[in-house]
Parts: C-alpha cells; sequence; structure tokens
C-alpha cells in the first residue's frame, strides 16, 4: 500500500461520540439496564385473564448493547419499540471464535473493532444476533439522555452490521442437505 492509499484508508474510523438526542442504527448503550423476567412469569401469564393486572418480579441485567432499529425508522414518531444486540467482548473468547467471526464464518455474530476514543475505550466487541432485546423508545431515549456522551458506529460499518444481521434472519434452514 503507499502512503495515499493507507491514509485513505485510515480516514474511515469505526466510531464517534455525543451526546445526541436522536437515536440511530448502530448506538451503543453501554451498561443499559434491561429487566429480565423469572420463571414465574410464565405461569403467572397461563393463569391469568386478558386485561388482569398481576405482579410478578424479574431481574436487572446491565449489558452492553447496540440499536439494530433501522435509523429512518427512529426517526418515525410511531415508531414504540428499539431492536437491540448485546455486546460481547471479543477478548472472551477463544481465538478460534474470533477468527470464525471475524472472516463471517459464524452467522450468528459480528465483530466490531476497538474503540479508542477519550473517555469511551473498549476491546473489539461481537454482537450477538442470538441476544435480541426490544426496549420502549421513551426507555431508551431516557437512558441516553442520562448519559454525559456516547459511542455511535459510523458508515460504513454501521451499513455492515446491518447487511450481516439482515443475512442472519433471512437464512433458511433446508430439510436436507444438496447431494455432492
Amino acid at each position: 500500500m503507499n502512503n495515499e492509499s493507507e491514509s485513505s484508508y485510515n480516514d474511515f474510523h469505526w466510531y464517534t461520540t455525543g451526546s445526541w438526542d436522536t437515536l440511530e442504527q448502530g448506538d451503543l448503550l453501554l451498561n443499559c439496564p434491561v429487566p429480565i423476567p423469572t420463571k414465574e412469569l410464565s405461569g403467572a401469564l397461563m393463569r391469568a385473564k386478558e386485561g388482569e393486572a398481576f405482579e410478578f418480579t424479574y431481574e436487572v441485567h446491565y449489558p452492553d448493547l447496540i440499536i439494530l432499529t433501522q435509523s429512518c425508522d427512529l426517526r418515525k414518531r410511531d415508531i414504540e419499540q428499539i431492536l437491540l444486540c448485546e455486546l460481547i467482548p471479543a477478548k472472551d473468547q477463544s481465538q478460534d471464535v474470533k477468527t470464525s467471526v471475524r472472516k463471517e464464518h459464524r452467522p450468528g455474530l459480528h465483530m466490531i473493532e476497538e474503540c479508542e476514543l477519550n473517555e469511551h475505550n473498549f476491546g473489539q466487541q461481537i454482537v450477538d444476533f442470538k441476544t435480541v432485546f426490544t426496549l420502549p423508545k421513551d426507555f431508551v431515549l431516557a437512558f441516553v439522555g442520562s448519559q454525559q456522551s456516547r459511542v455511535r458506529l459510523l458508515p460504513p460499518y454501521r451499513e455492515h452490521l446491518a447487511q450481516a444481521f439482515a443475512r442472519y434472519f433471512m437464512r433458511v434452514g433446508l430439510p436436507r442437505n444438496l447431494k455432492p
């Protein structure tokens, strides 16, 4: 690579930081509270009558998440739920797993690069498409409003993530493989 090519390659930054009052696909929500219903909820739901109120317990987890709802949909006022997936530190995975994710051999996982921006430093992350959450848009807006600043994945990496997510969910499992 010559210096000019190297320079333009390095101009494609992965992230930016800011304190926006809007949401975009690729926004990272670090340490975001997510309610996880306990096993007792299944029984309570099975016994409940339509419209009946009841109490149940849940645990609160604080995963790192990334928004996968399309930015154009997030701008619409009628969107009430936001789709998010969990981030897993790549350093917690074996070298074999990291290599296969990097080569896109694991459709349920997608790797994003490390971030070294001011107060937001973290290593490579693996987006787990198998761990999907939805949270109310109002809650997510309140959560990001409480943050000093947050991280946003930039194009073309955001679009690459969206494409990987789409590929994972559009797969068709055949009952039999093709004959050799």
